[in-house]
């Protein structure tokens, strides 16, 4: 009999996690790969292209009116049954192997690993993450449950190991990856952007790019603009700021703009939102500043990377340091405004040496493609599922 998988996914949204998965679901669908399902606990803009790829089922509907009385009248009793009839429903299946992408869906791993189906938890997150989405347990109650962690990056295998007690052998590391080294690109794309924002090809742009939360530093790249807007002169350039991946009804955008315009940078400080085509966006750059506070192995800077950008992270960051350490880009201290701006208007007043870093960092980004990397998770699925069947 064929092998059967169940893939979990926190959400359809188009953020990195998530295209990480879709890109290796599609990638196994053309490499021979057994039948597989799709559960999402969240949709999103990407639904219609998991759908395509597999039968996918999203798991947070909203409630028919019958069901929000029963919800009313049974109060607790009626979670318990709804947890009941998930888990007798996932166990009819008979699923050969669960790969859970990212550590929120923790219902759904306990559940999974309660009616003995093994689980692969690919954990894209660090410390901060984990602790907001599973709370001050953090990953202690999934250590045991989960047959194996792919670690998104060594700081993740790092942090699985030494902070959450995972057992070492528990733990293999598969880096986050692009589709291409060297990714299709409209010839008219960086003009374009560059004109739809009233720039010139003279202008130095510095970009960024994800959700505008915390965790991103979306306030720290404002901070570094306004630190650079201050200095002025710098070489006589105009350095403008470029951000990419913002969501104008959510809370972090207003609070965003809020700052954005209260600190005088309306002129210099874009922001856009996401776009199926981000490559088209990083065109228009000149350098990537990858301002998170945590991020385990951010696919822009691999996408920014393929285009040769030359990046400028944050020291004790995550994956940044990690890539920047083979030749991707340059590290300041965390946190450091100062620095992080001294870097950026260096490199702005520097053509040469924007070029040599970007031509290192996509180099170092041929190590970090899909055909590089989906074969990695692979071995890792089949690896659990021989152990299984032994």
């Amino acid at each position: 009999m064929s092998k059967r998988i169940l893939f979990v996914g926190h959400s359809a949204h188009r953020s990195g996690a998530p295209l990480i998965l879709l890109n290796f679901l599609r990638w196994l669908k053309v490499h021979d790969a057994p039948r597989f399902d799709v559960m999402l606990v969240e949709s999103g803009p990407l639904l219609s292209e998991f759908a395509d790829v597999a039968p996918t089922e999203v798991l947070n509907q909203p409630m028919t009116r019958r069901q929000r009385l029963a919800r009313r009248v049974l109060r607790s009793r009626y979670t318990e049954r709804q947890e009941r009839a998930f888990v007798h429903r996932l166990a009819r299946e008979r699923y050969d192997l669960a790969w859970v992408n990212t550590v929120v869906p923790k219902r759904e791993i306990l559940a999974l690993a309660g009616i003995g189906v093994p689980v692969v938890c690919h954990v894209h997150e660090l410390s901060f993450a984990i602790g907001q989405w599973l709370g001050p347990d953090g990953l202690t109650p999934l250590v045991a449950p989960v047959a194996r962690f792919v670690a998104a990056s060594e700081a993740v295998q790092t942090e699985l190991v030494q902070r959450w007690h995972v057992p070492a052998e528990k733990v293999s590391v598969v880096h986050e990856f692009t589709l291409s080294s060297s990714p299709e690109i409209d010839s008219t794309a960086r003009n374009r952007v560059r004109a739809g924002i009233g720039l010139t090809d003279d202008d130095v742009v510095v970009g960024g790019c994800g959700t505008l939360d915390w965790r991103k530093g979306a306030d720290l790249f404002l901070q570094i603009a306004r630190t650079i807007a201050r200095r002025g002169g710098e070489a006589k350039l105009r350095i403008h700021f470029l951000w990419l991946g913002a969501e104008r009804g959510s809370v972090d955008y207003r609070e965003f703009m809020h700052d954005l315009e209260r600190s005088g940078l309306t002129g210099c400080v874009t922001v856009m939102e996401s776009t199926p085509r981000p490559a088209d966006v990083f065109a228009a750059m000149d350098i990537f500043a990858l301002t998170s506070r945590e991020d385990p192995f951010p696919l822009v800077m691999l996408e920014a990377a393929a285009i040769k950008l030359p990046m400028v992270c944050f020291a004790q960051s995550g994956g940044g340091p990690e890539f920047a350490e083979i030749g991707g880009g340059l590290v300041v201290p965390y946190l450091d405004v100062p620095a992080f701006a001294g870097c950026l208007a260096e490199l702005a007043g520097d053509v040469a040496r924007r070029r040599a870093i970007g031509a290192s960092a996509a180099r170092a980004v041929e190590q970090f493609t899909i055909d590089r990397q989906a074969p990695k998770l692979r071995a890792v699925m089949e690896a659990v599922m021989a152990r299984r069947s032994r």
